[in-house]
């Protein structure tokens, strides 16, 4: 009998849901006496029993995509409603398409979520989202935000912002929650609303506690959801308590809080409890439950009989960006003991580099023996109980393009591809051939703040900007320095996260090239973005053959592995990562010739960054 996990991808254009084979029903035979499960950085055989075969494989055809802008542009206001019913629609499709084998021959073990984050939803006493106002995301750039932002970093001053930032592995920025939770409760024509705020919540959650039949209970949230916002202590996997009290204690709050005349408890708690994803909660073991914790109906259980079974398991969301990492290939640090990483690069609309590093949660921060430190303009969020990762995004990467391709009227396929081979022409003439000038070739310069900035300077407000052009700029000198710019913010992210890596290398360990895994569509198809990629960062750029859809693929993957750790009585958190061996399928190496004309680049990006800073709201 097959068994089948369902992955569910909510992301920022789209909502996915891909049934995987589970490939670890198989139980590792030991006994208690037996040695223990090994833990070590080399975790080769993943199912325990010799076999070389993956924990996952997808299954041809049980997959159902939903296109759709899942975020208002600039406000970050999530479309919570048509999220959530889109969310069901998947698993409704899925379902349909698994009737299509023998009832006998699969059952579904497990569902679980990626989504993009940050996502916060204000919700009821029931657990209902009360509108699409009272919803947070990453992706908000509101003037109102950005004050709010400006305030808050001018009253902590930079002792406690530091302090802050070593704690949350995050800035304040308006891209975080604290900022957008200060404008939404500061902000009178929200009074309303606000009062039926009983908690925040995130999508996933959202989605248990539906399925579940659990509208009454207050929903946890992963440590993985929680870290994105930039209120979890990272290192102790706990609400940052300076950050709650901030929130808590605004005047919005305080005003605006559901009053009860009735209750004695005048405490406000606006945060759920926090567990890790696969946190066995008994309520979401063993399938759906067919009625609500108040006697109704679970309108659930006739929709989707197959989640009756005792064999369901349901799990917490993950975020997007942790999911693709693990499902790249990156989520393990390496297991040759030569102390080299794995770097995952991933332009789609947005673009990011991340590294994972294995960091147990500590009891407190005092107690938090790493020597890890978060570098200004880089993250670092809890992927779970073991492991963290560090890296920066982008707002904008492959949408850079897109936004050149509409300005320039480059529509057509045949006509975009013409520019990019002009451009691929220009770069090799003048930028890697033996000889070249390090000056830049288009004379263009740009800095891809369409959305707004996070890494590296996380400044509110940051606008895009085009300089150098003359009467002889072409289109193809804008879809150059377009694709150029993206490749350099990479650059510096990339550069931050080697000095990471460098001082976390095992004594003994001789220093090892790192490579960047590639994955995204827009750097997936572009070779001439990979190549720029890699003599930028001086790192070769490969693409595994076998991890396609590695957000969804990554969720499964992580929910396998604590299934299969379940299953033979040993924790997840005694398991570093998954580590799976590359399976090449394309390979770009680094250019040396193109150094000078790196150097050149940045230079010119760098400065022209300094020069219209000061125009920005947050400069």
């Amino acid at each position: 009998m097959k068994s089948i996990i369902l992955a569910i991808d909510a992301g920022s254009s789209s909502i996915r849901c891909t049934g995987y084979e589970y490939h670890g029903a198989t139980q590792y035979r030991h006994s208690q006496t037996a040695e223990p499960w090994p833990i070590g950085d080399d975790i080769a055989d993943l199912r325990g029993d010799g076999s070389s075969e993956p924990l996952v494989s997808a299954l041809e055809g049980i997959s159902h995509t939903i296109p759709m802008a899942t975020v208002v542009p600039n406000t970050g206001y999530i479309r919570i409603h048509k999220v959530l019913a889109a969310i069901d629609e998947c698993i409704d499709e899925i379902l349909r398409k698994c009737q299509s084998m023998p009832t006998s021959s699969y059952q579904i073990v497990a569902i679980g979520f990626s989504t993009f984050v940050m996502n916060f939803v204000g919700v009821d006493i029931r657990g209902d989202p009360v509108g699409e106002v009272a919803t947070l995301s990453y992706a908000c750039n509101r003037e109102d935000a950005v004050k709010k932002c400006e305030e808050l970093k001018n009253n902590l001053g930079p002792e406690k912002l530091e302090a802050l930032y070593q704690r949350t592995g995050a800035p304040v920025h308006v891209s975080y929650a604290l900022p957008q939770l200060l404008a939404f409760y500061s902000n009178e024509k929200n009074r309303s609303i606000a009062k039926r705020i009983n908690r925040w919540q995130t999508i996933s959650s959202i989605c248990l506690q539906r399925w579940s039949g659990r509208p009454q209970t207050q929903m946890p949230i992963s440590y993985s959801e929680a870290s994105w916002t930039g209120m979890l202590n990272f290192r102790t996997c706990s609400w940052d308590d300076e950050i709650v009290q901030l929130v808590e204690t605004c005047n919005g709050v305080v005003q605006y809080t559901v009053e009860d005349e009735d209750e004695e408890d005048d405490d406000i708690d606006l945060f759920p409890p926090l567990v890790d994803f696969d946190a066995a909660l008994p309520f979401l073991r063993g399938g759906i439950a067919k009625y609500n914790d108040d006697g109704s109906m679970n309108c659930y259980w006739e929709r989707w009989p197959e989640l009756r079974a005792s064999t369901v398991n349901l799990f917490f969301g993950v975020g997007d960006g942790a999911a693709a990492n693990i499902g790249s290939k990156c989520g393990a640090y390496s297991s040759s003991g030569s102390g080299s990483h794995r770097i995952a690069v991933t332009i789609g609309t947005s673009a990011a580099a991340r590294v994972c590093l294995p960091l147990s949660m500590s009891p407190s921060s005092d107690e938090d023996g790493s020597s890890i430190l978060v570098p200004p303009g880089l993250f670092c969020y809890r992927v779970h109980r073991d492991l963290i990762m560090l890296g920066g995004a982008l707002t904008d990467g492959g949408s850079v393009v897109e936004w050149a391709r509409s300005l320039l009227n480059l529509q057509s396929t045949e006509s975009f591809d013409a520019c990019l081979e002009q451009v691929s022409e220009i770069y090799k003439n003048n930028c890697i051939s033996p000889g070249s000038s390090s000056s830049l070739p288009s004379g263009v310069t740009m800095v891809p703040f369409l959305s707004g900035e996070r890494s590296t300077g996380f400044r509110g407000g940051a606008k895009a900007c085009i300089s150098g052009m003359t009467r002889e700029t072409t289109s193809v000198d804008i879809m150059y320095a377009s694709l150029e710019s993206v490749v350099m913010r990479l650059g510096f992210v990339l550069k931050l996260i080697k000095e990471v890596c460098s001082s976390q290398r095992v004594e003994g360990n001789k220093s090892s090239q790192n490579v960047l895994v590639a994955s995204g569509n827009a750097l997936e198809r572009n070779t001439l973005w990979r190549q720029m990629l890699a003599d930028c960062s001086s790192m070769d750029v490969v693409i595994d053959g076998d991890s396609s859809e590695g957000t969804s693929r990554g969720v499964a993957l992580l929910m396998a592995g604590s299934l299969q750790q379940a299953g033979i009585g040993i924790s997840m958190a005694r398991c570093r990562g998954i580590d799976e061996p590359l399976v090449i399928a394309s390979k770009t190496k680094a250019n040396a010739a193109a150094e000078e004309h790196w150097k050149t680049a940045i230079s010119a990006q760098s400065s022209l960054i300094d020069a219209i800073a000061t125009t920005w709201n947050d400069a």
